[in-house]
């Protein structure tokens, strides 16, 4: 499985990058973007969540309790209904061709990869 998941990849239609580290890579489908590591059983484990590439920014999904967004640095883009719908397929393609499942809590929904709710802010926990 370890040396022809990029021959998965490309059968699938997504596009294959070389990753931010070395043995590393970024498989691209429709503006999203994940990147993936190999391990030492030879499969392939993702590196955080999906990306979603805007203007050749990678902006990741970010939940701030009233509205999610695509979120780079200070830069927040509103995200739509279809975006989301489109990370969830791009999403479970990925976990497919990985043979990696999904988590409940996931299957339920996005998982952000920050969550800023306004009224957490200023508890002590935080």
């Amino acid at each position: 499985m370890g040396t022809d998941i990029r021959q998965e990849f490309s059968k699938a239609g997504f596009e294959i990058l070389p990753g931010e580290s070395p043995g590393t890579i970024a498989v691209k489908k429709h503006h999203f973007l994940q990147y993936l590591e190999p391990q030492a059983d030879l499969a392939w484990l993702p590196l955080g969540r999906p990306y979603f590439v805007i203007g050749g920014s990678n902006y990741e999904l970010e939940d701030r309790g009233y509205q999610k967004f695509w979120r780079r640095q200070d830069m927040r883009v509103p995200i739509r209904k279809t975006d989301l719908e489109a990370m969830h397929r791009f999403d479970e393609e990925v976990r497919a061709i990985i043979r990696w499942g999904s988590l409940y809590n996931e299957s339920l929904g996005s998982t952000c990869a920050r969550t800023d709710y306004d009224r957490l802010n200023g508890r002590p926990d935080r």
